[in-house]
């Protein structure tokens, strides 16, 4: 499938209103074809489930808050039910990518710490 769109999806508007959510069944599962949002400045604006990481994470969390807000009213029960579970993927596979990046960082700081040098042979002060 193709998850991703041709257009450039970053901007910094703030994103008012989701305007319609096309969703592709397969297999008993929804995958979102295409997702149309409002923005501040008054523009549609069009992109895939697979632009998600190239959106800004203010994007996600306003689309969290239009969805925890009861404003997706308009779209048909399944289209919603498929669009907020993808933005719930997506935000769970962001808070996992996050948590072991600080693991990482963790392990390399104490790493650090450790001074893990090679014993010396000879010793002057004796």
């Amino acid at each position: 499938m193709n998850k991703f769109s041709k257009h450039n999806v970053y901007s910094t508007q703030k994103i008012l209103g989701v305007k319609s959510v096309s969703v592709k069944k397969l297999h008993g599962y929804g995958h979102l074809e295409e997702i149309v949002v409002k923005r501040a400045y008054r523009q549609l604006y069009k992109f895939k489930e697979g632009d998600f990481v190239d959106l800004h994470l203010n994007d996600i969390e306003e689309m969290l808050l239009l969805t925890i807000q009861h404003k997706l009213f308009h779209l048909n029960d399944s289209n919603s039910v498929d669009f907020i579970v993808a933005l719930h993927m997506f935000t769970r596979s962001l808070v996992i990518k996050k948590c072991v990046e600080d693991l990482q960082l963790g392990v390399e700081s104490y790493q650090k710490k450790l001074d893990i040098t090679a014993p010396q042979k000879t010793f002057p002060e004796i």
